[in-house]
């Protein structure tokens, strides 16, 4: 296997653990959350990692890539809920930057199917990245409108 099949399959298990880092994040906030729509939103975000993270293990499965890095079992996640939306939000950003990249390797070894699978995750982390960014906005504003309804009216 040469060197750029190397860093393909390495960019790939990066992207497996960040998965399974996220989902693991997700699930952690989505039991914070009272409103269950919210909650609801955020175990489908969470299930939507862990979809990105099977077809990565699949397509390291089919490159005969292993074994894979160990994501931390325990999350911890500061006490700011908006902070750490907003967290995930950026990193949601970031990761899509970076499956860009990993398409784009692929594309260059003609691992078409990595690509395709790279480009998919892609798209859905930018949609998780403005999701959880709005999520937080409106979680911003819930607190700001209920701090505002409980200070009294100046008469």
């Amino acid at each position: 296997m040469g060197a750029r099949h190397t860093r393909l399959a390495a960019a790939l298990a990066a992207a497996w653990e960040a998965e399974v880092v996220s989902a693991r994040r997700m699930t952690a906030l989505a039991e914070r959350m009272g409103d269950a729509r919210v909650r609801a939103r955020l175990m489908v975000l969470a299930a939507f990692c862990r979809a990105h993270a099977s077809r990565l293990l699949a397509r390291l499965a089919a490159l005969g890539r292993g074994p894979l890095p160990v994501p931390p079992e325990d999350i911890e996640l500061g006490a700011d809920t908006v902070l750490e939306l907003r967290r995930e939000g950026a990193f949601a950003r970031v990761s899509a930057t970076r499956y860009e990249s990993t398409a784009e390797l692929a594309r260059q070894q003609a691992d078409l199917s990595s690509a395709w699978v790279c480009e998919l995750n892609r798209t859905e982390e930018q949609d998780r990245a403005r999701e959880l960014l709005a999520l937080a906005e409106g979680a911003l504003a819930g607190i700001s409108m209920d701090a505002a309804a409980a200070a009294p009216a100046d008469s």
